[in-house]
């Protein structure tokens, strides 16, 4: 089975994540929003001075700097949210979840239930002389079927890929079923030519657990073995070392 077993924990701990983030954004927000008021609570508007108090310029551009801050946190807090919300209604299918095919094939039962029904009703509407529905509705479904069908096949694909550990000169390479990943694990911190080529073929540093990974799929697989292996019989061809 395609996806992660962990893929609904793992979604459930980033909302968790982006909860407490969130709460606090908000309560630094509020604290220096109440350090900016009591600042300049007891200074009347427009007072340029007071009688031992001749650090008040300095205390309204600390203040000022404080209330700036308190606007740049509150609106931190209501990104994290606004990412809270996506994440709860988020409707798209990922490919880390384990249902992923079950959810395409009903997704695929939906669109062409509605494909149907919008041929039955273009066929009535011939029939009375009344308004079909838009040319473009039939295209589209057809399109958004067909790329459903294509992710399942792809899916499919990745079930197919056996579990496996490959070896190069500098480390290895891993197609990983339990984390839905090819991961790339090198002995020695890369140089920057090849942390670059590894962005360009869509790896991404994880430090958890100190390595680059991608996505699981026989393309990122064969990009894997193409960016080591390739590189590692140029470098001994070369009479190089790591």
């Amino acid at each position: 089975m395609s996806g992660r077993a962990d893929y609904e924990e793992r979604k459930q701990e980033r909302i968790e994540r982006l909860n407490a983030a969130a709460e606090k954004a908000r309560r630094e927000s509020n604290a220096a929003y109440l350090r900016s008021h009591d600042l300049v609570k007891n200074v009347p508007l427009g007072q340029p001075n007071i009688s031992g108090r001749s650090a008040l310029p300095n205390l309204r551009k600390k203040s000022i700097r404080l209330m700036e801050k308190a606007i740049e946190l509150d609106d931190r807090a209501s990104y994290y949210e606004s990412r809270i919300m996506a994440a709860e209604e988020n409707s798209a299918i990922s490919s880390d979840d384990p249902e992923a095919i079950k959810k395409l094939q009903e997704k695929i039962s939906e669109l062409e239930a509605e494909r149907e029904r919008i041929k039955a009703y273009n066929k009535e509407a011939r029939k009375k002389g009344t308004e079909p529905a838009p040319w473009y509705a039939l295209p589209y479904l057809s399109k958004k079927i067909k790329a459903a069908k294509e992710r399942i096949a792809k899916l499919e694909r990745v079930d197919a890929m056996p579990a496996e550990l490959i070896s190069f000169d500098g480390g290895e390479i891993e197609s990983d079923p339990i984390t839905n990943r090819v991961i790339i694990r090198f002995h020695e911190r890369q140089d920057d030519a090849t942390i670059r080529n590894l962005k360009i073929n869509g790896f991404r540093w994880a430090p958890s657990i100190k390595a680059w990974q991608r996505m699981r799929t026989p393309a990122a697989l064969r990009a894997a073995c193409d960016l080591c292996l390739t590189s590692a019989k140029t470098a001994e061809e070369k009479g190089e070392t790591r």
